[in-house]
């Protein structure tokens, strides 16, 4: 097993918080950290200076999550076994291990946290159905592409991976579609992608590789980082998924929903240009 993190420069702290417990936990074959926003010299001496023993530190400046994610995508190619992805903020719990001997039959996993179940899924539980169980816990299945046009219409993410405190893989996406997906998040201006969530690009990954559900289980603890910015203006957020999907139109064809979607949204939205 590989067990990855990735996290901002400035949220450095929380590898010796967080992933070094999960190393403890889950005791993998290999650790990986990716650490963003990484272009001065002095900021290498200090990775140098922290890097937990045993454990790879790996540096860009991609600048957000989706690219982040994509270079992760390809750099796991040359690690065998199964990749586990988890949020810099989380702690696994300790059945993870053992469910993980369950749920690598799948080519994908993921993990929402307690206190997520705790406040409540609704909005989880409402996109999935219950598969079965591991390590004790229920096991539900997420559907990663919601092909209504009801849902053209209302909020919500049309492609979504489902809870994300950790993505497991058992199979890689394809390396075709994820330089393809890449392409698709290159013609976004850089300065909107950080308005398209990773859970979102995931999710697009998980639908060109034909999955349909991606399983999750309860299995871990958030530890809130407090560094949220406040909620994105809708037009910005609108704009950004209306060139990504376009972009996916161009590499792949349909999308037609997608783009749909955020082409009403852009215009619906379009006061908060206008006013001041």
């Amino acid at each position: 097993m590989l067990l990855a993190t990735y996290l901002p420069f400035y949220r450095l702290h929380e590898v010796e918080a967080y992933f070094v417990k999960n190393v403890e936990l889950l005791k993998p074959k290999a650790a990986v950290i990716y650490v963003d926003n990484v272009y001065r010299k002095e900021q290498r001496k200090i990775l140098e200076r922290i890097a937990p023993p045993g454990v790879e530190i790996k540096v860009g400046n991609w600048r957000n999550r989706n690219d982040t994610w994509l270079y992760m995508l390809r750099d796991f190619e040359t690690y065998t076994g199964d990749w586990l992805v988890v949020d810099s903020d989380n702690v696994v719990e300790p059945h993870l291990a053992e469910a993980h001997g369950e749920l690598r039959r799948y080519p994908i996993y993921t993990v929402l946290d307690e206190e997520a179940w705790s406040r409540s899924p609704r909005g989880f539980l409402a996109r999935s159905r219950q598969i079965g169980s591991a390590a004790g816990r229920p096991v539900y299945a997420y559907k990663v592409y919601d092909d209504s046009w009801r849902a053209v219409f209302r909020g919500g993410s049309l492609y979504f991976i489902g809870p994300k405190q950790v993505v497991a893989f058992s199979k890689l996406p394809d390396r075709e579609i994820v330089e393809r997906v890449g392409r698709a998040l290159s013609r976004v201006d850089t300065w909107l992608r950080n308005f398209i969530s990773d859970e979102t690009t995931l999710g697009i990954l998980a639908h060109l590789s034909g999955i349909e559900e991606v399983p999750w289980i309860v299995a871990s603890h958030h530890h809130h980082h407090g560094s949220t910015p406040a909620k994105a203006t809708k037009i910005y957020v609108a704009a950004a998924h209306y060139q990504f999907a376009s972009a996916l139109r161009r590499e792949f064809g349909g999308f037609l929903r997608y783009k749909t979607k955020y082409m009403l949204s852009a215009l619906k939205n379009l006061r908060y240009l206008l006013t001041p």
